[in-house]
């Protein structure tokens, strides 16, 4: 049964709000650690599971990080049989079911994860308690108070917001859109309405607007339904591009210009810090770009008809500035190819049962005119908002969330321009391979980067009792999700090493914006674009923790090998003996 209120009012010690990989793995190694703990979380649905929820997956819609990688230390996932894997990568439903078996299996004090977790509680809002006449029916200690359901509330010591980067969906308002008499939707429904939607007989025209891997899965979706529709796939043209599909290189995080962890140190000196080493990552990454386009075979014969020559990313990998996805199924790019017809044209307008597309602006568009494309159900694959709704903007904005410029202090923004700045020739002196990105078009933020030390904390924040987890862009949520925890539980009970005063974070983060904008150009503004960072940023977290049981394979192992979850399984116990005595 889940855990309900008689009163409108309640208390934790700790609360967690959403049970994605991030708030799971929250819960998990708090109460691994200290198990007596008061510890709630709060669910805006009634399943578990984030993105990976029964209710936001798909048949099509596969992991993009591999067995042994898509799974947690502590509890090994049954690989899916052979037929459901191709290279290691599985259905999203096996990582649904392991999620839902997770909340349950794990034990604390005679309750199980799932016995926390209130569901169906939507956050209306967190404040702040700077004074009793703030909230006087919290306990003396509660330093916040979360409004959930309009009328509850429950008060904590401890707050760690596990929202992540994928809960609230980010629409277009695109002009026409009253006129428009077909359905729309975003993404992050197709899960719940796919069998509906390619079940509808009187659906014939879908058209996908977007340019990122979700966008690449809806169309694999349409596209393996029944034949007799059409599928349009829409990417703007002054946008950042479409993804580029691949597998990762298991090496790849030795060979990157990043600011994270001292561990090898020597050997990023040596890549980055002279004139041959980067050379040789230039050529390995020139070499790694060309051999990707070769495989991806864009001008390909069947899809020449199609456009598929226009899915083929802009800029070299290396700078991510088009984001990228794994080609995960062994018919992916043909299946689109054949099936979808792709645009890479700018949105002009919606009309009552049509989307209607500018002319290209390199003169390629037949007769230099608009196209109206037939539109029954227009699917929106355009991402998520990073903009909290649970603070106020001046409060998100104290707290280092990204908040929209209109809405930012200008004093506080001044102060972190001045920081950004004064890092910026830092990182470039460190890093002189950034020095000279590729021709891009730049475009320009709306919203202010995310300001959190180790890219959880807010500076500001003094009473050391707040957190935000998975504000971030990476590659594997699941090893990330596990180091992010860890080191959340050290922050809150007072265990990190050497932190840094209020300004030295600044100074930090500032650095990790500085960075982020160099390494990573759009996609890099928000300041948590860190997609192929992982195993650097997890140890960084790591070593500032003293832990090093997760580097057991030697020298070359743990330079060369790839990273999986049950490298991490010591940790804990590693953890214990040097904070529990």
């Amino acid at each position: 049964m889940h855990p309900t209120e008689s009163d409108s009012i309640a208390a934790h010690d700790v609360v967690i709000i959403g049970t994605g990989l991030y708030g799971i793995q929250a819960a998990r190694y708090y109460l691994d650690i200290y198990p007596e703990t008061d510890l709630a979380l709060l669910e805006s649905d009634d399943v578990v599971g984030g993105t990976w929820s029964s209710k936001r997956i798909y048949p099509s819609f596969w992991t993009q990080t591999p067995v042994k990688m898509a799974e947690f230390s502590d509890r090994p996932m049954t690989p899916p049989p052979d037929e459901d894997q191709f290279y290691g990568f599985f259905p999203a439903k096996y990582t649904t079911a392991y999620l839902e078996s997770y909340v349950d299996n794990h034990i604390y004090a005679g309750r199980t994860i799932r016995d926390r977790i209130r569901f169906n509680a939507s956050v209306n809002g967190i404040t702040r308690n700077h004074r009793r006449e703030n909230a006087p029916s919290a306990p003396q200690n509660a330093q916040w108070t979360i409004t959930y359901n309009t009328h509850h509330k429950i008060h904590t010591s401890k707050l760690i917001d596990a929202t992540g980067m994928t809960s609230q969906p980010e629409t277009p308002n695109l002009p026409g859109s009253s006129d428009f008499q077909g359905r729309t939707l975003h993404h992050k429904s197709f899960g719940q309405e796919q069998n509906l939607l390619l079940e509808d007989t009187s659906v014939q025209n879908i058209c996908i607007v977007g340019g990122a891997k979700s966008a690449a899965d809806v169309a694999y979706a349409c596209a393996k339904a029944p034949a007799g529709r059409k599928i349009h796939w829409v990417i703007r043209e002054d946008g950042n591009g479409p993804s580029a599909f691949f597998a990762a290189p298991a090496m790849s995080a030795r060979f990157l210009p990043n600011k994270f962890g001292k561990q090898w140190g020597w050997l990023k000196w040596l890549l980055q810090g002279t004139v041959p080493g980067r050379w040789y990552v230039k050529r390995l990454w020139e070499g790694f770009d060309k051999g990707l386009r070769g495989f991806l075979d864009y001008q390909r014969e069947e899809g020449r008809d199609m456009g598929f020559a226009n899915l083929e990313y802009d800029k070299p990998i290396f700078w991510q500035n088009d984001s990228s996805g794994v080609s995960n199924h062994p018919d992916f790019l043909s299946t689109i190819a054949k099936n979808v017809h792709i645009y890479r044209q700018n949105i002009s307008h919606l009309s009552r049962d049509s989307i209607i597309l500018k002319p290209r602006s390199d003169g390629s568009s037949p007769e230099h005119k608009p196209l109206s494309i037939p539109v029954d159900v227009l699917v929106y694959c355009t991402g998520w908002s990073a903009k909290s709704t649970l603070f106020p903007p001046l409060e998100a904005s104290e707290l280092g969330l990204s908040v929209a410029l209109e809405d930012a202090n200008p004093q506080t923004q001044a102060h972190w321009q001045r920081l950004e700045k004064a890092a910026d020739p830092v990182i470039l002196s460190r890093f002189p391979s950034l020095k000279h990105p590729p021709a891009y078009r730049k475009i320009e933020p709306r919203a202010t980067p995310f300001r959190l030390y180790k890219a959880m904390v807010p500076p500001a924040d003094d009473t050391h009792s707040i957190l935000f987890l998975g504000r971030m862009v990476v590659g594997n949520n699941f090893r990330i999700a596990e180091a992010q925890a860890l080191w959340a539980v050290a922050y809150l009970e007072g265990h990190v090493r050497h932190l840094p005063t209020r300004g030295q974070m600044e100074e930090e983060v500032a650095e990790t914006v500085a960075w982020d904008r160099r390494r990573y150009l759009n996609k890099g503004e928000l300041g948590s674009w860190f997609y192929f960072d992982v195993v650097d940023y997890a140890d960084a977290l790591f070593e500032q923790l003293g832990l090093s049981s997760h580097r057991q394979k030697g020298l070359i192992g743990n330079l060369l090998e790839p990273c999986f979850a049950a490298d991490l399984e010591s940790m804990v116990d590693e953890y214990k003996q040097k904070h529990r005595r």
